[in-house]
């Protein structure tokens, strides 16, 4: 297995996990949300799903898919996140499993995103700590500050270029360089 350490590229929640872009929204849309109140799973049965998308330092990435939880609503872009990988070959070119994913910066602390509780979680952030990776993740941490507060400034730029009726922006987007493939496999450092 390997560690996989990168950044939350986008989050948003899902109806299914083949839904598609413009199918896709916004986690602020569901303040207050609750996992026994999810009304999609009384109405249809099965519950909402939060999508995380994950890139590492080198643009190599994965998407993942869970059940709605009221523990994912503070998780933004740009927060850093860790995981365990496991593959059959040394190279990592298929993917054989994946674990539960740390959201380390979340507000209140480290969040818990995945379906089944694989890690034994005070274990694994021991872990991080003695193998030296939670210091490097806590200076990247620190650096993100500088992250956060540019791509602020970038938005609130945006904001005063674009108006509100003009969709030029869309032209600028191109989903296409922005699909995330599971066989990805991120930055990995070898487990100890």
């Amino acid at each position: 297995g390997a560690y996989y350490v990168s950044r939350v590229e986008d989050v948003c929640v899902v109806d299914d996990v083949s839904a598609v872009e413009g199918e896709e929204y916004d986690l602020e849309e569901f303040e207050g949300y609750s996992m026994e109140k999810d009304e999609l799973e009384s109405v249809v049965g099965s519950p909402w799903k939060l999508r995380l998308r994950l890139a590492d330092e080198e643009g190599r990435g994965m998407q993942i898919h869970c059940r709605m939880s009221e523990d994912y609503l503070d998780i933004r872009k740009g927060m850093n996140v860790v995981g365990i990988l496991l593959s059959t070959s040394r190279e990592f070119v298929k993917l054989a499993a994946m674990t539960d994913f740390c959201v380390l910066d979340a507000v209140g602390g480290p969040v818990w995103v995945g379906d089944y509780p694989y890690l034994d979680k005070d274990k694994f952030l021991r872990t991080l700590g003695e193998n030296g990776i939670a210091d490097s993740l806590v200076d990247i941490i620190y650096d993100d500050n500088d992250y956060y507060e540019e791509e602020e400034e970038e938005e609130e730029e945006e904001e005063e270029f674009y108006d509100d009726d003009d969709d030029s922006r869309d032209d600028d987007y191109d989903s296409d360089d922005n699909n995330l493939e599971e066989e990805d496999t991120g930055m990995l450092q070898k487990l100890k």
